[in-house]
């Protein structure tokens, strides 16, 4: 088998198959049907109730985005290092020929390659899907992370005003 021959879909499956043998308790989507929030503009005016609430809820869309961000990378790195040995194979013709110049760069080879190898499209648009769905998928935990400490904050300095009063 050749390095260009492996398929990133049975890795993916492989590694998913080795990872459920460690039975390992996956957070569950969150329940609600609203993708949007309203975070308080003061936590103080919410009750201690109420806080909690909001704690559990950011820490398990915490715990989804973390999941699902795990798993999107996992694919992104083997749909990479698929799409760049594709890419670094195809290019060896390219800077052969010398059509690019003596020295092209790795971004023109890459190009060049695209250019010409059509069957290389899906795996660039699958590789650009994931980095995509990855950059976000931060951004939402960092939202989550942001809050839920905001919220503890509050919770932190109730608890002091409690012990001094």
């Amino acid at each position: 088998m050749k390095a260009t021959d492996v398929d990133s879909g049975e890795i993916n499956e492989w590694a998913k198959e080795r990872i459920a043998k460690h039975r390992l308790p996956l957070p569950k989507r969150p329940k609600g049907e609203n993708p949007e929030f309203d975070f308080p503009d003061d936590p103080s005016s919410l009750s201690n109730a109420a806080l909690g609430q909001q704690m559990l809820r950011f820490a398990s869309f915490f715990g989804y985005a973390q999941r699902r961000f795990g798993i999107v990378e996992a694919r992104y790195v083997l749909v990479d290092a698929e799409y760049t040995t594709k890419v670094n194979v195809a290019g060896i013709q390219i800077r052969e020929s010398e059509a690019l110049g003596k020295r092209p760069s790795a971004e023109v080879v890459e190009a060049a390659v695209l250019r010409d190898n059509k069957e290389l499209a899906p795996l660039y648009r699958r590789r650009l899907q994931l980095l995509t769905l990855r950059v976000r998928l931060e951004s939402l935990i960092k939202i989550y992370e942001r809050l839920y400490a905001a919220l503890s904050r509050e919770l932190s300095r109730r608890e002091l005003e409690s012990h001094i009063q």
